[in-house]
């Protein structure tokens, strides 16, 4: 609740209050008047002045009342309306927190901040003269890159990433060796990546760390 709507509240209460207190000091007065005059022996002119001055007091509590119970219908009013206030304030400050995650989230694509594993320490064996595919029909929304590390048993592994955009595929190739990175750029589209093995007789033991970054 703000501050204001929380001021506005202690004012229509304080009224409500002044009021009630009003009506009270007017009773209170009423019976301290009629005690007096009654032990005093007041004469029958004074006492039909004195109630005639009740009936008038009556009739500014009974307005008062209807004042007081007016004002309390007005302050449940208020509280309601603030009620709505703060709900739609409510409303607004999570639509502002979504925004504004929303546009960062969009601000770390377009600075590359954004990163996604798309493989850890994958062990792999690798037949002399093949390849094996680590990812298929894969598909990435945003242009970026991907960082391919490749430990092996062989200084002649490769990397290879396969990448269909509008109608054409980009295939990069790059030898990693027994320890390497590779960087590869990519643009949105559907993403193969092949981990290989140019030996001509023997097998390749390998290790593989995929990150999509974009």
């Amino acid at each position: 609740m703000t501050e204001a709507s929380g001021q506005r509240k202690v004012v229509a209460r304080s009224v409500a209050i002044v009021l009630t207190l009003i009506c009270v000091i007017l009773a209170a007065g009423l019976i301290g008047v009629f005690a007096f005059y009654y032990s005093a022996g007041g004469s029958p002119a004074e006492i039909a002045a004195i109630k005639a001055e009740n009936e008038n007091l009556k009739s500014n509590m009974t307005s008062l009342n209807n004042q007081l119970s007016s004002l309390n219908n007005i302050v449940m009013q208020l509280n309601a309306q603030l009620a709505n206030k703060d709900s739609e304030y409510n409303e607004l400050s999570d639509s502002i927190a979504d925004l504004n995650a929303a546009y960062q989230s969009l601000l770390n694509v377009v600075y590359l901040n954004a990163s996604a594993s798309i493989l850890s320490n994958r062990e792999l064996q690798i037949d002399a003269g093949a390849n094996t595919t680590i990812t298929s029909d894969f598909y990435i929304d945003y242009a970026g890159y991907f960082r391919v590390q490749v430990s092996s048993s062989s200084n002649t592994t490769y990397a290879q990433v396969l990448n269909s955009f509008s109608g054409f595929i980009f295939d990069n190739s790059v030898v990693v060796g027994q320890s390497g990175t590779a960087a590869f750029p990519v643009l949105p589209g559907d993403v193969v990546i092949n981990i290989g093995n140019t030996e001509v007789t023997t097998a390749v033991n390998a290790t593989v760390t995929v990150v999509y970054i974009y």
